[in-house]
């Protein structure tokens, strides 16, 4: 009988994992996990892995957009990764998995939405979750604030994009965008889904380079030739485009994708290609940890960053079906995620391209007085240190 209403459990979860459409964070939930011996779950025969129910709780955020696709691949690509390698999760039910280890369980996840990557970070510190995918430019904003986190992995580089609207004949690419700005009769008005979106700091570099004034809306606006405008989310952006609040945004996949799908707007730029060239391969994503977890959990966490290692292995080998895991998660049509994940570059290997590409990053950030606390004035291996702490990413990636 346990074994029949573990089934209907989990065939319960395949049905809310396949329609997952809802743009609020999922509530946690204390789901007792029954013990399963000699059972299939999702088709993988665990004959030889005993599902602990006092395994150590792992709480993992994501934000639901494609560059934390090695999420949705490790929970709904299960059986491939199991087939492929020796780290893989078995669905327990609702948000939960068995993270399972050469066949033996590390850890119970729990994987808990977050409401746009601007409040991972805050959602870590509230104790929501311990590892959290997220933006690279706000992990380091909460970082220099002093809040005890740090970035264990790298993630994701690209993906953001400059959007104008579909019916706009005179902007095709950066070059032209530039002379109908400066020809323009009005302040052109751009908008952006968060102040701490590594988009809108290449934005501005790209504007500032081109000698283009530009300004905040609700600030002063005078001899502007772009007025920069908080949407307050990207889920604004492209209704903000529609509806003519914006002339056009800059943002990441997959709504870029999702805008000339609709026939709302059209990408005419890649941001990391803009002028000056400081943001080629710009880490976008990465994910973080909190002190705590790092301290109570090394094993655990370091099982987990394993996990998204070969998750994102598995992206770059199978980008049909990366997209079409993407597609279940998200909601969005597989062919958007086709042509939203080939605008990124996946890749958790910390490289001398990413350590410089952060410091970048950085640079552009104290310039913009982001910052008050230690990152205001240190040396670059001193930022990288403050920043980071790899020692728990699998060694053939550090």
């Amino acid at each position: 009988m346990k074994k029949i209403v573990f089934a209907l459990g989990v065939l319960l979860f395949v049905l809310f994992a396949v329609g997952c459409e809802n743009e609020e964070p999922q509530p946690v939930v204390d789901a007792p996990v029954a013990p399963v011996d000699e059972v299939v779950v999702a088709n993988i025969p665990i004959g030889d892995v005993v599902i602990n129910p006092d395994a150590t709780p792992l709480k993992i955020g994501f934000v639901k957009q494609d560059h934390h696709s090695a999420v949705f691949v490790a929970a709904l690509r299960n059986e491939l990764m199991h087939a492929s390698y020796p780290v893989y999760l078995i669905p327990l039910g609702e948000n939960f998995y068995a993270l399972i280890k050469d066949n033996t369980h590390i850890a119970e996840i729990e994987f808990i939405q977050s409401q746009g990557a601007i409040n991972v970070p805050n959602n870590m510190i509230a104790g929501l979750f311990e590892l959290g995918f997220g933006g690279v430019v706000p992990f380091v904003a909460s970082i220099d604030q002093g809040n005890p986190i740090t970035i264990v992995s790298p993630l994701h580089q690209r993906g953001d994009m400059l959007v104008v609207t579909a019916d706009n004949e005179a902007v095709t690419d950066w070059d032209s965008f530039l002379v109908w700005v400066r020809s323009s009769d009005e302040p052109v008005t751009v908008g952006f889904k968060s102040p701490k979106a590594v988009a809108l700091i290449i934005f501005q570099s790209a504007l500032s380079e081109a000698d283009v004034p530009f300004a905040m809306s609700g600030s002063d606006i005078d001899n502007a030739s772009v007025i920069l405008y908080n949407a307050q989310g990207q889920p604004n952006l492209n209704p903000a485009l529609q509806e003519g609040l914006i002339d056009a945004y800059v943002s990441n996949n997959p709504a870029c994708a999702m805008a000339e799908h609709n026939g709302i707007g059209k990408c005419v730029a890649e941001l990391s290609m803009l002028p000056p060239g400081d943001f080629e391969n710009h880490p976008c994503c990465a994910i973080a940890a909190t002190e705590d977890v790092l301290v109570a959990k090394p094993h655990e966490v370091a099982a987990a960053l394993e996990l998204f290692a070969y998750a994102t292995e598995f992206i770059n080998e199978n980008p049909e079906e990366a997209a079409a895991a993407a597609s279940e998660w998200i909601g969005t049509p597989v062919e958007v995620e086709l042509i939203s994940m080939a605008t990124s570059l996946y890749d958790v290997h910390v490289t001398q391209d990413w350590t410089d590409n952060m410091i970048t990053i950085m640079d552009h950030m104290r310039g913009l007085n982001v910052f008050s606390g230690p990152l205001m004035d240190v040396d670059n291996t001193a930022e990288i240190e403050i920043i980071s702490n790899f020692d728990l990413l699998p060694e053939e990636y550090r």
